[in-house]
């Protein structure tokens, strides 16, 4: 596997003006990996006929929000009926089942392959790891409400996300933001507030500051969000809604002074409304557009940000932040159609998460959707519930980040994505990847299989095995392999025959669907061909 070097960029970077380089379905492909969970050859296809102005513009369109998770079986929650949600209703009788539910939901969602090619379920994650929340033991209702959240502002406003995320009640558990009281503050909201979701710490220059925000300040932010507390809702048996109130009676009204870092603003009381002047403050402020968009660049990017990154790239980002009232969809266009994004040292530059290691195997083939099993309820939400036990296997726990900094792989330098792959954990991803591919795939004991037919159908010559070799490459390695990789491949899944056997079998198998006489041959040797292509270290990358 030859991952880039963190060292890997030299004071001269391509700009961030439009990319105005050939567009051509490499371009595309990249664009896709780095905006679609596992893009499929009819997308990247899509993609380089649109050309990069029209996909950009796709993938940043608002789409409908996914229907929420159901009851899926018949043994629990004895008040629902099999395919009514669950999300707003109360907790009475048995429904355990739900976290299963909720998982399975994510899951399938994330895969779907019939869902519009778009950055959705890309940025409902990245906020997901931007902020952080754990609460172990979580009423589903919260948990699912707090994705929906993401969801519906994946390419929204920074404010607005901020000012929801303040006074969600899963933030308010995990940060204690239900316990700040104005007879006993707790500050570690503010605190995570300033250091991690909008200034970012700088270097300590004095006692207690931190360059962009001081010790004076986490006090004074401490007491203007104090008030809010949950509801208690958590498992309840009646019909308390999952949220959050203000209780005026706790908040403390008196003047708060902010430090010369934060303009030296004396907050007036504002009521239910001082965690949104709160956040206005620090919005004011650069290095909160700054912060931001270092964030977003490691996630869609890279994570080295040196001297010419930060001038060239993240400053004039948090530029376009700030002119655009912090709306986050010009600065993602400025940033994936820039000339920087498509440079070459960017290319197969990141190691793949675990979702994006899991739906890189599976979405190209469209799933598993084609399979009759699929069309039972249960059975697609226990497919996801394995793909989560996948995820869990390979480092990432669902809705659990393990700090409130999120994933290590983003912000934990020098290691950064590496900590994604280890000799265990890269033996773990060949393993699961074989399960997977390898034709003995089952959930509850039903087989489930790869539908070679209509992949291959979709490529633009599937007779030709050279043709063959090199579109799947191009759908499933961020850049061209060498020769020698090509040829081993080849022999894999040709087994020394010549390039004409794979034509008159493939033409056979094409032209008679679901004759296992034509089918088992072909479907063997792509299967023994996915195996030692998902093995690659090059599959790691996107």
């Amino acid at each position: 596997m030859s991952y880039q070097s963190s060292q890997r960029f030299s004071t001269v970077i391509a700009p961030l003006t439009t990319f105005s380089g050939a567009w051509d379905r490499q371009k595309a492909a990249h664009l896709l990996r780095r905006t679609v969970l596992g893009p499929r050859i009819d997308e990247i296809n899509r993609a380089q006929r649109d050309g990069l102005s029209r996909t950009i513009d796709l993938l940043l369109s608002p789409i409908a929000v996914p229907p929420p998770p159901v009851k899926y079986r018949n043994d629990d929650d004895e008040y629902l009926q099999m395919g009514e949600t669950w999300v707003d209703k109360s907790c009475r009788g048995t429904n355990l089942y739900r976290a299963h539910s909720l998982k399975g939901w994510y899951y399938n969602n994330m895969v779907q392959a019939d869902r519009p090619s778009n950055i959705q379920e890309r940025m409902s994650f990245f906020w997901l790891n931007y902020f952080s929340i754990s609460a172990p033991n979580s009423d589903p209702r919260a948990m699912y409400k707090h994705i929906r959240l993401y969801q519906e502002e994946a390419t929204g406003n920074l404010r607005r996300m901020l000012q929801k995320v303040t006074v969600d009640p899963r933030m308010l558990r995990c940060l204690n933001g239900d316990v700040n009281s104005k007879a006993n503050p707790n500050e570690n909201y503010a605190r995570e507030l300033m250091e991690l979701f909008t200034l970012g710490k700088g270097p300590q220059v004095g006692d207690g500051d931190y360059t962009t925000y001081t010790e004076k300040d986490v006090a004074a932010l401490a007491r203007a969000l104090t008030g809010w507390k949950i509801n208690n809702y958590r498992f309840a048996k009646d019909d308390t809604p999952v949220d959050s109130h203000f209780d005026v009676n706790d908040h403390d009204t008196g003047d708060k002074q902010l430090s010369n870092r934060l303009g030296n603003v004396v907050i007036k009381n504002a009521g239910a409304d001082e965690y949104k002047v709160v956040i206005d403050i620090l919005l004011k402020q650069e290095a909160t557009a700054l912060h931001f968009c270092r964030e977003l660049y490691r996630y869609f990017v890279f994570h080295d940000i040196n001297s010419s990154v930060e001038d060239q790239i993240i400053k004039p980002l948090a530029q376009t932040l700030r002119n655009n009232n912090y709306e986050i969809k010009p600065v993602l266009k400025q940033l994936l159609s820039s000339e920087h994004f498509f440079e070459a040292a960017n290319t197969g530059a990141i190691i793949k998460n675990p979702h994006d290691f899991l739906c890189s195997i599976v979405r190209p083939f469209k799933e598993f959707w084609h399979d009759g099993p699929m069309k039972d309820l249960r059975m697609r939400y226990e497919l996801g519930g394995k793909y989560c036990d996948y995820i869990y296997d390979l480092g990432m726990e669902f809705l659990d980040p393990p700090t409130i900094a999120g994933w290590k792989a983003y912000y934990d330098s020098p290691q950064y994505y590496r900590h994604w792959i280890s000799p265990a954990l890269m033996q773990r991803r060949v393993q699961i990847s074989t399960a997977i591919i390898d034709g003995d795939f089952h959930i509850n004991g039903t087989r489930l299989t790869i539908d070679y037919y209509s992949f291959l159908k979709a490529l633009t010559n599937p007779l030709d095995i050279n043709s063959v070799i090199d579109e799947i490459v191009l759908i499933f390695l961020p850049r061209p392999i060498s020769a020698q990789q090509t040829a081993a491949l080849k022999e894999t899944i040709m087994g020394g025959l010549e390039d004409k056997e794979w034509t008159m079998s493939c033409s056979d198998f094409l032209s008679n669907p679901g004759n296992s006489n034509y089918s088992k041959p072909i479907e063997g040797r792509m299967a023994l061909f996915f195996v030692d292509l998902f093995s690659l270290g090059e599959f790691q990358l996107q």
